[in-house]
């Protein structure tokens, strides 16, 4: 397998990794008419080479395909009819929008669930993938169940109170729970970027330009970051009088700090690998995305210490992340379904969970997890007082988490790089704890 196919499919494939140590060497050091072979036990194991030819990337057609097909379009309606309905009864600040939203969110949020698992069905998958409105039977049918049993729970005369709680605890959690999530799947439009980049460098040459870019990114983020709020404080009021010299520190501050941190583990992790064209170019274009993506958080939980949590910039990149969370696990399902076709007449490893999410239910699954996060949202911005803190607290700690995770996110795309170009062997933590001398 050539070297651009090892960056696609071990990139974060833990099980192609173990296929790459029971397969034996590239076949780039092989003629093309001789296969490889494993002597075993008095037998010989004949390794059928990977089929080339097929593309080495997912197409944004192929994705768009599924985003915008007839037969999933009243289910993206559904989802976004529900976000409207959360919106709207999240104004209200009541006790009964609470509820609803607490109802309508677990229901559909388990209805789409059991309805990807049902998808597997040939008979209903048919009539949940038809192209007129009677494809929503299916989810509304058990979402509705599911509701009647909720809404009964939160007006029973001796659990009532319990039954809240739990639920209400059940969204925070979810809410929290998310941003480490969100961080993770918010990766891989900036990895397709940064691995399509890398395609156009060769393997031979050196180049600062990784080093450079992952210095760098933070710092133009930082500025632009700073422009962004300079706007801001000329049309609110309220933030201009917040936005002085002190918030403009703090603000430089963090992403210095988080920028600083994140290169030096970098730098432990690539040593003299930096100068790889190909290591350097996507390690860069990656940072340069990515770091886009941590600055907004970081400039909302600078805003939010002080100010009250600004759920209307949450609200919408909220539904920014919904969108690139249906994006980001439609282009999985494709990519594991890419894999498996290059792999499916050779010996080696493929994995056992690769039929879980497939093209064919992945909208469904991104719906439930999509609801599910739409509903805590909305849940805390009704809410006057969470039960952990109150709503600000949540905010912040939502944000702190998000900013970890990410560079978090940003050591493992790297490292799964470099362990996926045989660069380095030892284990993550090794790799930027005790760098050996190459």
């Amino acid at each position: 397998m050539e070297n651009e196919e090892k960056d696609t499919s071990n990139m974060e494939d833990d099980d192609f990794k173990k296929a790459k140590e029971e397969s034996p060497p590239s076949s780039e050091t092989e003629s093309d008419d001789e296969a490889p072979s494993l002597e075993g036990d008095n037998k010989i194991v004949e390794f059928v080479p990977v089929d080339d030819s097929l593309p080495k990337f997912i197409s944004q057609t192929e994705i768009l395909k599924i985003l915008s097909s007839r037969e999933t379009l009243t289910h993206i309606l559904t989802l976004i009819l529900l976000l409207i309905i959360f919106g709207i009864l999240s104004f209200t600040k009541s006790g009964i929008a609470e509820k609803l939203i607490i109802t309508l969110g677990y229901s559909f949020a388990f209805g789409y669930f059991i309805t990807a698992n049902l998808n597997k069905f040939k008979s209903l998958s048919k009539l949940i993938r038809s192209v007129d409105a009677s494809s929503i039977f299916v989810p509304l049918f058990i979402s509705g169940l599911i509701s009647i049993f909720i809404w009964v729970g939160l007006h029973d005369e001796i659990y009532s109170e319990n039954v809240n709680r739990i639920l209400s605890l059940g969204l925070i959690f979810i809410f929290i729970i998310w941003q480490f999530a969100q961080a993770w799947w918010m990766r891989i439009p900036f990895k397709e970027f940064a691995l399509r980049k890398m395609a156009k460098y060769e393997d031979e040459g050196e180049t600062k330009l990784g080093m450079v870019m992952n210095v760098l990114s933070p710092v133009i983020w930082a500025f632009l970051g700073f422009f962004i709020f300079n706007f801001i404080s000329t049309r609110v009021s309220q933030f201009s009088e917040n936005f002085d010299n002190t918030f403009i520190s703090f603000w430089f501050l963090i992403m210095f700090l988080l920028g600083g941190i994140t290169f030096f583990f970098l730098k432990q992790m690539h040593r003299g690998f930096w100068y790889n064209q190909k290591v350097a170019s996507f390690s860069a274009y990656f940072a340069l995305g990515y770091w886009g993506f941590l600055s907004y958080h970081a400039g909302v939980l600078l805003y939010s210490m002080y100010n009250n949590p600004s759920f209307v910039f949450d609200l919408i990149f909220m539904l920014v992340t919904i969108f690139l969370v249906i994006y980001s696990l439609s282009f999985q399902a494709l990519r594991t379904e890419a894999r498996r076709a290059h792999l499916k007449d050779t010996n080696h490893y493929m994995g056992k969970a690769g039929n879980f999410i497939t093209r064919e239910n992945v909208i469904f699954y991104a719906i439930s997890f999509t609801t599910a996060y739409g509903a805590s949202n909305f849940f805390l911005a009704n809410s006057d007082a969470s039960l952990i803190g109150g709503i600000q607290g949540v905010s912040r700690i939502s944000h702190m988490i998000v900013i970890l995770s990410g560079i978090l996110v940003i050591l493992i795309v790297n490292y799964n790089l470099l362990t996926g170009r045989g660069f380095i062997q030892e284990g993550f933590i090794d790799s930027i704890r005790n760098p050996k001398d190459n």
